[in-house]
């Protein structure tokens, strides 16, 4: 397969953007990178005309609440004027309230087709935990629209036995990663902590919830008289194969634990806003070498935008110029992203190069994406270029083409049809 006739954003430093570029894949493989005069075409080669659009790897979207693609949880959450980390609370506990394992499986399935709509492959995040639903959903899902998914449902103490008693034995395959997100940490017993721990012993990955960690520490230390971080590292679950989601107001001795641990931090700069917590901190985390990870978290699947609000918010409130907000888009979306994504599936994405997998976004734009300022940042640019008025007219994952002009392609028009007839007939 050849897509020609396009402006390839690479994310290969040495050679990040190729004019009237020409790129091959085979075998899911990429074979091929570079102007398309220095590639002699064969005959009998399958040829994709990208019409002067933008090439670019396709996203693994890193924390996407898929429990809200659907349903209007935050605005219940609005209603009842909750800030702060009172917002972040009640959109969980919304969450598991009022719910029923037809909008569990729907609101998956339209959570992947928005993803691979806004560019992503692949995404992680957070479920509702239904006793009807098995988690072998997840799987299927993955399989059925030929994406990636690493999921799994928000627990706390008073829900780890039942939760934790449904997803413990699920295994982990190519396409599906479970995991459990963990929340109200200062407060969980002795026992409770145990139990965590004897969930990652078999296996299951842990994203631990910290919305505000001063204010997780100040309950840690009436309680047992010891900080947070200190409590989980005593118990074994501040590990490298543990995640921490958001993050917020770390101490510079949280972050120098977290960093030497390698733990990736997943932000989402838009939920942070919406929920009135946020302090921009992206930098901060970056530069205590933290691996922070960007996920567009419960306002839907637009990642480009996620990396828009890096550029607006570190140019309003921390006037960096802007080489500094290009490296810290690229060491988040185009770098510590795909680093996550390799650990949970072991794959080799994210830059278009030879020997890499064949994960590609066709974009095309009403704006000029073909002229480039010489004298700004590629990354920057590319982000701002491609976060408006754009569209993603092709999404391959391993050189399938999954999706094409608006429809996954993984699924018939009938399947399509009556998923629409479901949502349409849906009581939330």
């Amino acid at each position: 397969m050849i897509v020609t006739n396009v402006l390839a954003f690479t994310n290969d430093l040495k050679n990040p953007l190729v004019d009237d570029a020409l790129v091959r894949f085979e075998d899911g493989e990429i074979t091929f990178v570079g102007p398309r005069r220095e590639y002699s075409i064969q005959e009998d080669e399958e040829i994709v005309d990208g019409e002067k659009g933008i090439l670019l790897p396709s996203f693994f979207n890193a924390h996407y609440s898929i429990y809200s693609s659907i349903s209007p949880y935050p605005v219940r959450v609005l209603k009842g004027e909750r800030t702060e980390i009172d917002f972040f609370g009640g959109l969980l506990n919304s969450g598991r309230k009022e719910v029923n394992s037809e909008l569990v499986r729907l609101s998956a399935e339209l959570a992947v087709m928005k993803a691979i709509r806004s560019g992503s492959v692949a995404m992680s995040g957070p479920v509702v935990d239904h006793p009807d639903v098995d988690p072998e959903l997840y799987r299927e899902i993955a399989a059925k629209y030929g994406v990636y998914l690493a999921v799994g449902p928000v627990l706390t103490e008073d829900t780890l036995d039942e939760i934790g008693g449904r997803w413990e034995n699920v295994t982990r395959d190519a396409s599906f990663c479970p995991m459990l997100y963990v929340s109200n940490l200062a407060t969980f017993e002795e026992e409770a902590i145990q139990k965590l721990r004897g969930l990652y012993e078999k296996g299951m990955n842990l994203n631990l919830l910290i919305f505000d960690m001063k204010r997780e520490n100040e309950v840690c230390l009436f309680r047992w008289g010891e900080s947070l971080v200190e409590r989980l590292m005593k118990n074994g679950i501040l590990i490298p194969e543990c995640g921490v989601v958001y993050g917020g107001n770390l101490s510079e001795t949280d972050m120098d634990i977290i960093s030497s641990r390698r733990i990736f931090v997943t932000k989402s700069l838009r939920s942070e806003m919406y929920a009135g917590t946020f302090q921009p901190n992206i930098s901060d985390l970056l530069g205590r070498g933290m691996q922070v990870c960007l996920g567009t978290g419960f306002l839907g699947a637009d990642i480009l935008g996620e990396a828009k609000e890096i550029i607006l918010t570190e140019r309003c409130h921390r006037g960096f110029d802007n080489s500094i907000i290009d490296y810290e888009i690229r060491k988040t979306l185009f770098d510590n992203n795909y680093k996550l994504f390799q650990r949970f599936f072991g794959k080799h994405s994210g830059v278009l190069k030879e020997g890499y997998s064949a994960d590609l976004v066709l974009a095309k734009s009403s704006l000029d994406l073909e002229k480039f300022d010489v004298n700004l940042p590629i990354t920057l640019q590319l982000v701002l270029k491609s976060s408006f008025d754009t569209s993603f007219e092709k999404v391959w994952n391993s050189g399938e083409l999954i999706f094409d002009k608006g429809v996954p392609q993984r699924i018939s028009k009938k399947e399509l049809r009556e998923i629409s007839k479901q949502l349409r007939s849906l009581e939330l």
